[in-house]
């Protein structure tokens, strides 16, 4: 059976890689198959998964999947990469960062620091024009950075937080469209265009109430785009109704309401959904905010399944479902952060139990996790390393100033840039290492996005793609 493993992790992760894009949630809630994507090593727990012969059934089954499919780096469909782990297991990227690796730079019709999103030759960012609060969506080519279309759409400014901006969500993609969202006091909208610039349809969802501004990225899931419309009901400005707070399935083809789950509101949030996958194969919608805490829905109706209790402040990172845990953090701009860890039972029925708490821990950007490890980044500028199962720290750094934008990683190296556009390069291992640093040449709040063996940082108002150029 471990030579059967060590041979399909070299089919699957060297050579086929396979993505949920390509096997559809099959893959995110294997235990042992994620073990192989991942290059994890095989626990004894995960050899009782299920038999070899089912096993080798499954893989077959992917290796025909992936015959004649596009390769998993070709397309990176949301913020912080497939299903919110950041990670792109199998890329090949440069380590030591300088401008001999930049493949072309775009200059962007506004500034922001939403998150370039990829499908196969086409990326697709946002940026806007501050003093109008005017969006644009533009798609560039991933081989050149020459703009194949773009779009604007009118709106009106309205106060945000000094490190928010008026194009800080992160659009989702699918073969056939590219979603956005953005908002105004007077107004919520999602908006789908087919990947040649052709708009498809919009929604209204009405008012935006917040304290800190708009900042929702969207996530697609079979044939339904999710959105989770969580808005402010405390601290509100005189005059201003509380805002209410759903999750919200809309259709991919039409944008119709499939449907629409009341939360509890407090605090808007912005931790973009994950999909969690029990032990029977049925998927739950996982998030957290203030209000709920943890909370699971059934992505097929949205009903309930579970949640947990509230957390204490304001959540923004992105829910991390990896390796049988979930992860998910609170906190605010003035500190007392915090990340909690739970880990659902087999049959994800019930409320999960508490795996650990891990104090001084990331309020903005998201966490990433590689081979058993988990990495974060605070919002004032420290590095820190975890036991993946166990909240065990291996390592803390002071690495910055001050993060906004999230990690992403690759199997060797853990990418992330300052709010000051610094590139660093540091290893994905239990011993800190600092592989390189390169300066942009301007401020940064976005996450990078990694696909085809690329990767595409977005700046304020610039976006670079750097690789290995070809001899």
């Amino acid at each position: 059976m471990l030579v059967l493993v060590a041979l399909m992790r070299q089919l699957i992760v060297t050579e086929i890689v396979i993505t949920r894009s390509l096997i559809g949630d099959w893959l995110v809630g294997d235990t042992l198959l994620q073990a192989v994507y991942n290059g994890r090593k095989i626990t004894e727990d995960d050899m009782k998964q299920l038999s070899p012969t089912l096993f080798v059934l499954k893989i077959a089954c992917l290796c025909l999947l992936a015959n004649g499919q596009a390769d998993a780096q070709e397309n990176w469909s949301r913020f912080h990469g497939p299903n919110g782990s950041g990670l792109a297991a199998d890329a090949t990227l440069p380590a030591e960062v300088s401008e001999d690796d930049y493949l072309w730079t775009a200059e962007l019709k506004g500034t922001g620091s939403s998150s370039p999103v990829v499908w196969g030759d086409n990326v697709f960012v946002t940026s806007c024009d501050s003093k109008t609060g005017e969006l644009m969506l533009q798609c560039l080519s991933a081989k050149t950075g020459k703009e194949n279309w773009g779009h604007k759409f009118k709106s009106s400014p309205y106060r945000v937080h000094n490190r928010n901006s008026f194009a800080s969500g992160t659009p989702a993609i699918d073969k056939d469209h590219v979603y956005i969202s953005y908002a105004s006091p007077e107004k919520v909208m999602v908006v789908a265009f087919n990947h040649k610039g052709e708009k498809k349809w919009d929604r209204d969802f009405g008012t935006w109430i917040s304290q800190h501004g708009f900042g929702t990225s969207l996530m697609t899931y079979k044939d339904k785009l999710i959105f989770f419309n969580s808005q402010q009901a405390q601290r509100v400005r005189q005059g201003r109704k509380p805002g209410e707070s759903n999750m919200i399935a809309m259709s991919c083809k039409d944008g119709s309401v499939i449907w629409k789950t009341p939360l509890k509101a407090t605090r808007s949030c912005y931790a973009v959904p994950g999909v969690f996958t029990d032990s029977t194969g049925k998927d739950q919608l996982i998030s957290c905010n203030t209000g709920d805490g943890f909370f699971s829905l059934d992505p097929d109706n949205g009903s309930k399944n579970w949640s947990t209790l509230p957390f204490r402040m304001r959540t923004v990172a992105s829910t991390l479902v990896v390796d049988g845990l979930i992860i998910g953090s609170s906190g605010s701009g003035g500190g007392g952060n915090y990340l909690v860890a739970i880990r659902p039972d087999k049959k994800g029925e019930n409320p999960p139990e508490k795996a650990y708490e891990i104090q001084r821990a990331n309020y903005v950007p998201s966490p990433v996790a590689v081979d058993g490890n988990l990495f974060l980044f605070t919002d004032k500028g420290i590095g820190q390393c975890f036991n993946l199962q166990t909240g065990e720290m291996h390592w803390q750094e002071r690495i910055a100033r001050g993060f906004s934008g999230s990690p992403v990683a690759t199997k060797e190296n853990i990418y992330i840039m300052d709010e000051s556009g610094m590139l660093y390069t540091i290893a994905a291992a239990k011993k800190y290492k600092l592989v390189g640093s390169h300066a942009l040449g301007e401020a940064s709040r976005s996450t990078p996005a990694i696909a085809n063996n690329q990767m595409y940082l977005r700046t304020e108002s610039n976006l670079i793609c750097i690789g290995t150029k070809k001899k």
